[in-house]
């Protein structure tokens, strides 16, 4: 069986690029490509992405040609998407990319050059189809995952095999931002340990089983940039995928041996004397205790359900389940199901169980917004697969595009408030433009039904809670249609032995499905933490809820670090998992700067805390999801979110770039995250 290695692959070899950064200079060519055949080649390139092969075509070649194209910019779910305009412009660069392969083939070579370093900017910015200002290069060249290790640590100086071994990290979680800080702690030398409460990796995917469980980022986006050659089978990855890359991924960097499974963190104390955090946790079978110099904290915001209080649930005679907690047994053919919550997880999980049951019922207080997005639960052709294995560069140019179609000028146009737009159901010309989107494909879908129409209008402005992707052919909408499927918005009255009370009518049930989210705003809970003095978050956080310096520290707890910590389910451009992967290098970076210089804690001021919070919280006034008459998990009790980022991904990445490096030459808002700064070490 032909395996992923034997195609194109970044080799080992590489260059030092711009910045530091050390960009692969060669990729393999394999046998799959030396023995393709020019329909083989022709009908890959054709399935290819051509605003990626524009970039790298002019990378590998310098052909000019390729610069002179006009690229119009369209609706892609609820953000946008450049596509090349002219037929005979998409026939140029297809011609150039298939006489590009071709010639690779013909060649009997083995392996391709990058070529010229200086050519990257002007072939990424072919592809973002705008400028690129010198002062963000480095973030995007990152972005290319032509050097897989970029968000790792970068040691100062040469620190000793005895200076790292006296330095231990715990880190905890194992989802994407706890195997993320796995690979580049084993990768810099550091020893460290991973404490999972579940039996496995993948964090909310291990969890969060039920049927129809998918991503809703680009799933080329959603993996690490030392993990861009692990096949993604689709363009929207179903939760067992993404499972399957994490394990893929502690197999590849031989990590099994640093987890520690079935492990749940309870109490974490520090320690002044030894300067080190004393940790109780509760194994499977014995209590466990560690002490560790830094903690990692990766255990998400979404990690613990949130169980509805509904009079009479304990009686009902049948199941009950929330989605995070699906049973692997649970048949649900011939079943009566209900679904109660409408977010995420109710819509996704709804078109999937009516197919399955005998009948399904959807509960909902109110709807959500639903983005058509073509492709959404598609598997990928061959063809596609074809040229991300053998098309040289191809996943590192992709990776690029996802970034810059989700960057921060295309993510904050659709988040910002415009303050002169007056409109009741919109805050912007380009969120009015969203919702007649969406209100258009729902009228489409559910014409000859106004009764639906008017129950699945969401009275609010799009993006003020979570948007929810769709399949354009199959989703909630086109599974209400079914005769088999009702939707109820009476408010539950009550739960009896053998259904739901609503609307004054008991409607008999199997099963209840639970599709109630997580306590989102609840950070590190419900692990008992005590820093310096005893101080506790929850004292630090009760004057309006969890808050986090540049989403990382807080004061009073000396090395601990956070990675999805408060307000970085990040809405300032690029992927969560790129926000993610700049927490990890932030503390990596804060971990290294203590074992060479000989310090035991770094620990953020308060007065720094609340200066960053302050910018923050601007930032938040200026973003469609504070609108004060939305009640979702993106504002909490005080009126303000602990979890969203409103702050431009640019900024965020400088403030965590390198905090025990020499102080910056000018600051952004007054931050200055760097030893000696606003981070006291001792």
């Amino acid at each position: 069986m032909r395996t992923f290695e034997d195609s194109t692959r970044v080799s080992e070899r590489h260059v030092t690029g711009r910045n530091g950064l050390n960009l692969a200079a060669k990729a393999r060519v394999g046998d799959e490509l030396r023995q393709a055949s020019d329909a083989t080649i022709e009908e890959c390139v054709r399935h290819a992405d051509a605003v990626v092969l524009r970039g790298l075509v002019y990378q590998l070649t310098g052909d000019e040609k390729l610069a002179d194209i006009h690229v119009e910019q369209v609706a892609f779910g609820y953000s946008f998407q450049d596509r090349i305009a002219s037929e005979d412009d998409l026939r140029l660069v297809r011609d150039k990319a298939t006489a590009l392969l071709r010639h690779l083939r013909d060649s009997g070579a083995t392996e391709v050059d990058i070529g010229p370093l200086e050519r990257l900017p002007r072939s990424l910015e072919l592809i973002a189809n705008a400028a690129i200002p010198q002062s963000e290069m480095e973030m995007w060249l990152e972005e290319t995952g032509l050097d897989p290790l970029a968000r790792g640590l970068r040691w100062k100086g040469q620190p000793t095999p005895a200076q790292k071994e006296a330095f231990q990290v715990v880190v905890i979680g194992s989802g994407i931002s706890g195997v993320n800080a796995a690979v580049h702690l084993k990768a810099a030398g550091i020893p460290f340990v991973v404490i999972e409460k579940n039996s496995g990796v993948g964090g909310v995917w291990f969890e969060n089983r039920y049927p129809g469980i998918r991503v809703d980022s680009p799933s080329r986006g959603y993996l690490h940039l030392f993990g861009l050659e692990y096949p993604q089978p689709y363009s929207f990855c179903p939760g067992a995928e993404n499972v399957r890359y994490l394990e893929w991924v502690i197999d590849k960097y031989d990590l099994r041996s640093h987890f520690i499974f079935d492990t749940e963190v309870s109490d974490m104390r520090w320690d002044e004397d030894s300067a080190t955090w004393q940790i109780a946790a509760r194994g499977k079978d014995a209590p466990l205790t560690l002490h560790g110099n830094a903690v990692f904290t990766c255990v998400g915001f979404l990690s613990r359900p949130r169980k509805a209080q509904i009079a009479g649930l304990d009686t009902f005679r049948g199941t009950v389940t929330h989605t995070a907690e699906w049973p692997a047994d649970l048949d649900l053919s011939g079943k009566r199901v209900a679904i109660i919550g409408t977010g995420a997880s109710g819509y996704q999980t709804l078109p999937v169980i009516a197919k399955l049951a005998a009948h399904t019922t959807l509960f909902q207080r109110q709807p959500s917004w639903c983005y058509a997005t073509p492709g959404y639960i598609d598997p990928l052709p061959d063809e596609v697969l074809w040229g991300e294995r053998n098309i040289p560069f191809y996943v590192n140019f992709s990776r690029f595009r996802t970034a810059r179609m989700y960057g921060p000028e295309s993510s904050l146009r659709s988040q910002h408030v415009d303050p002169d737009f007056k409109d009741p159901h919109a805050r912007s010309a380009v969120n009015k433009a969203m919702r007649d989107g969406c209100l258009a494909f729902i009228n489409e879908v559910l014409a000859g039904h106004p009764d639906l129409i008017e129950k699945m209008t969401p009275k609010i402005p799009p993006m003020t809670s979570r948007p929810i992707r769709i399949d354009p052919k199959d989703n909630v909408y086109t599974a209400l249609l079914r005769d088999d499927c009702d939707l109820v918005t009476d408010a539950i009255e009550r739960v009896t032995p053998d259904g739901i009370v609503a609307g004054g009518k008991e409607i008999p049930l199997d099963v209840i499905v639970l599709a109630t989210g997580f306590r989102a705003n609840d950070f590190l809970w419900p692990m008992n933490i005590e820093g310096r003095d005893g101080v506790r978050p929850e004292t630090l956080w009760a004057k309006d809820g969890p808050r986090a310096y540049i989403g990382s520290m807080m004061p009073g707890f000396p090395n601990l670090f956070m990675a999805y910590g408060p307000n970085t389910n990040g809405f300032g451009g690029l992927q969560i998992i790129d926000l993610l992967e700049m927490e990890i290098r932030f503390a990596m970076q804060c971990v290294a700067g203590m074992i060479e210089t000989g310090h035991r804690s770094v620990e953020v001021s308060e007065e720094a805390y609340w200066r960053f919070n302050d910018e923050l919280d601007r930032a938040e006034k200026k973003m469609i999801y504070a609108d004060p008459r939305v009640t979702s998990y993106y504002r909490n009790e005080h009126g303000r979110s602990s979890v969203n980022g409103p702050i431009d991904i640019r900024r965020m990445w400088r403030w965590l770039r390198d905090p025990a490096g020499p102080p910056q030459a000018e600051t952004d808002a007054g931050i200055r995250p760097w030893f000696g700064g606003d981070l006291e070490v001792a």
